[in-house]
């Protein structure tokens, strides 16, 4: 039997442009002449300090020879006093200083392979030593640095830090892109050393300049009870401090000045390495996701302040971003075109990383390495004690932030806060087929004006115990799905015996038990409203024409389009509620970035969720079914199912009893939630946008138009408050028990 063909060696590939002796020594003297900096302030500071020694020696003298002393004669000590205090702050930016201590995890080849063989491969591709450790971090960039700083880059050994939401909204190909663009910033044969340190001589000269001790910045803060004697002082030395970094500044900017050319040129390298794994378009398109990255950062920073007056943390900051990244690229979707082919010359790279697998694939239990980095960044770097917040899924953060948009305002405003945006105020109870005469729907009104004043504070407080039962609910259901998915699950967050998957399902489970029995009570209070918002509808509808301004007389043309769409969607709510309960939970395992190394328990509790969210998506849509939506942006009416449902519920997965499947069941799990992940996640997007936007157009038509026959309502501040989270508002001016340490904007 002939042997088979040995494999080919893999052909290097060029991936940095040529760099040729000039770049070399642009390398060379860059890093000389930086490196001279630090010297030649060393030496100003020295003679600074010699000439302060020298004056004293003078002064000392002077009075030592002197006959008899002058009052005069001291004066030269308040100088010599301040410039002493000025040399010793300039002195500070010599110390040695460590690098700023991140949170971060780190991975070994044994624990994620896949990573180490894709950086083994990019650093054998730019002829570069490997890395010698590799770390996990909440940043959002990827960079690479020197053991040891300046004083290690003679050995040369490079650390790499990922950040993880970078590995949660790309792909795997733009992942190893991004990659790398880092490495080839250190690659350049004979001149590495001397990339290494232009790179680290400039860290170092930002450290020196914007990093402080811990007590500095507080020197900036306003303290309570400061006396105006405390103040003065305080200020004094946090300008003192200032203008003595001034001359260190200067030299900061004469090392950014000479060494820009040769940053440059590593630059504009490392970027087209980085476009000769994608493609120019494609590595355009990279670019701007990565400018929509840092804008969702910008929004998770204030999420989590929010969060802090809340008491209600993300769990997962990588899947949050992601979440933010796919939602801000979504409005962008009708200018963007497919995916530009990958060169040829690129084709030889990463032949196993095609465009549409995710970056997450890469890494082993990605969902776990990503919440317990989040947790470590919460502890350590923002001072946040995690056993005084809730951890909750990234999809609840979000849904927490929809209240403060606009249509909701509306809802709350029209119903003085006493409706909760995810019940229906339809269908309640009995209303007017015909019109019974506009004295008798303004009585109407008028009548639950007046009622709503007694009974308010009443319906106020059930709503509120109802909403956080559906708040904790969904906590429960959440964590359960965790706990099966073998993720680690704390007992003190949720108060349960054990954190087993059926002890907080029978805690959820008690919970939506008290939210049925809440029920009927809450129903008997809303069907007065209704009556008022039908009645309120009514006089709008009814009306003739004289007696409305042209706004309403406008808003009456669009009136019974929105009310069917309205209608039919209300009558879907309780349904939808149970798919945000479930779906909360879904998003909490971030399914879209499973793998098949990931443990088996994960997969089951996929298999536990998905089919639960899909039967209820088609319960909803079953429940709207024959409902049009007449604002489509061809003037033509469509289906409102297929104006929500863009694209094709997951099939059920069939099991298989044969043993040697387990891995086929797997891969269908994880493409089920992945097509769950991509056809859910805008179908609940679409129907909460809608329902509220429908919701405030009916409300605010009904406040607009009692505001012009009965004139506006007000039921006073003891009732008009109502959300938990509105309440958690209120208290965020107010200082917190624990500070954090949370980056200014």
């Amino acid at each position: 039997m002939p042997e088979s063909p040995a494999p080919q060696p893999m052909k290097r590939v060029r991936l940095t442009p040529w760099r040729g002796p000039f770049h070399f020594v642009l390398l060379l003297v860059t890093s000389s002449l930086t490196l001279l900096l630090p010297l030649a302030y060393a030496v100003l500071v020295m003679a600074g300090g010699l000439y302060l020694g020298w004056r004293g020696f003078e002064w000392v003298t002077a009075l030592a020879l002197a006959e008899s002393w002058r009052w005069q004669d001291v004066l030269p000590l308040a100088w010599l006093l301040a410039g002493a205090v000025t040399w010793i702050f300039m002195l500070r930016p010599l110390r040695g200083r460590p690098r700023s201590v991140t949170v971060a995890l780190q991975i070994t080849p044994s624990n994620q392979p896949r990573v180490f063989e894709l950086v083994d491969e990019i650093c054998w591709h730019l002829k570069l030593d490997a890395p010698q450790e590799i770390w996990l971090d909440t940043s959002i960039g990827i960079r690479s640095s020197v053991r040891g700083g300046v004083r290690g880059v003679v050995g040369g050994e490079l650390i790499l830090h990922i950040g993880l939401p970078i590995v949660s909204v790309m792909s795997a190909r733009e992942f190893a892109a991004m990659l790398v663009r880092e490495l080839a910033m250190n690659a350049g044969g004979m001149g590495t050393t001397f990339s290494h340190l232009v790179r680290e001589l400039n860290a170092w000269f930002y450290r020196a300049l914007h990093e402080r001790d811990p007590w500095e910045p507080a020197l900036r803060a306003r303290r309570e009870k400061e006396g105006p004697l405390q103040r003065g002082v305080r200020l004094t030395a946090w300008l003192w401090m200032t203008v003595a970094k001034l001359p260190f500044g200067l030299f900061v900017m004469a090392a950014r000045m000479i060494s820009a050319v040769a940053l440059l040129s590593l630059g504009a390298g490392a970027d087209r390495a980085g476009a000769k794994v994608l493609g120019k378009g494609a590595w355009k398109r990279l670019q701007a996701k990565m400018e929509l990255l840092q804008g969702a950062w910008e929004a998770t920073r204030k999420e989590i302040q929010r969060g802090l007056g809340q008491q209600r943390l993300p769990d997962n900051l990588a899947l949050l971003l992601a979440r933010h990244v796919a939602g801000a690229a979504r409005t962008k979707e009708s200018a963007e075109q497919d995916a530009p082919p990958v060169p040829e010359d690129a084709k030889r790279l990463f032949q196993e990383l095609p465009n549409d697998v995710p970056a997450a694939s890469l890494v082993r239990g990605f969902v776990d390495l990503a919440r317990q980095v989040t947790c470590f960044y919460y502890q350590h770097e923002l001072g946040i004690g995690l056993h005084e917040n809730r951890l909750v899924a990234d999809e609840e953060v979000i849904h927490q932030n929809r209240r403060e948009d606009e249509s909701l305002v509306i809802i709350r405003r029209y119903f003085s806060g006493l409706a909760h945006p995810e019940r229906a105020m339809c269908g309640l109870g009995a209303t007017h087929p015909v019109s019974p005469g506009l004295e008798q729907l303004k009585e109407e009104i008028l009548r639950v004006r007046r009622e709503t004043r007694e009974w308010g504070c009443r319906l106020k407080l059930a709503l509120q115990e109802w909403n956080l039962a559906w708040q904790r609910r969904r906590d429960l259901e959440a964590a359960a799905v965790l706990s099966q998915a073998g993720f680690t699950v704390s007992r003190i967050q949720f108060g349960t015996d054990d954190t087993t998957p059926q002890s907080l399902r029978s805690e959820a489970a008690r919970q939506r038990m008290l939210m049925e029995h809440m029920e009927s009570a809450l129903v008997a209070y809303e069907m007065k409203m209704e009556s008022r918002f039908a009645a309120a509808l009514g006089l709008l509808w009814w009306s003739p024409k004289e007696m409305m301004d042209d706004r309403l007389a406008e808003r009456r043309k669009d009136l019974a389009a929105w009310v069917s769409i309205y209608e039919a969607m209300a009558g879907a709510l309780p349904c939808f509620r149970e798919l945000l309960t479930t779906f909360f939970a879904f998003q909490t395992l971030g399914a879209r970035h499973a793998n098949l190394e990931d443990r088996g328990s994960f997969f089951t509790a996929l298999q536990s969720v998905v089919p639960k969210m899909t039967n209820l998506v088609k319960q909803i849509l079953s429940t709207m079914d024959g409902a049009m939506y007449p604002f489509a942006p061809n003037k033509r009416a469509v289906r409102l199912n297929e104006h929500l449902l863009q694209g094709k519920l997951p099939e059920p997965i069939n099991i298989s009893m044969n043993p040697g499947s387990a891995v086929d069941i797997k891969a269908l799990s994880a493409k089920m939630a992945a097509d769950a992940g991509e056809v859910i996640a805008p179908f609940v997007d679409r129907f909460l946008n809608l329902y509220h936007q429908s919701y405030a157009w009916l409300a605010e038509s009904a406040e607009l138009t009692e505001a012009q026959f009965l004139g506006p309502n007000s039921l006073g501040a003891e009732v008009e408050m109502l959300m938990p989270e509105e309440f958690a508002r209120m208290q965020e001016a107010k200082p917190q028990g624990s500070k954090s340490r949370l980056p200014a904007k």
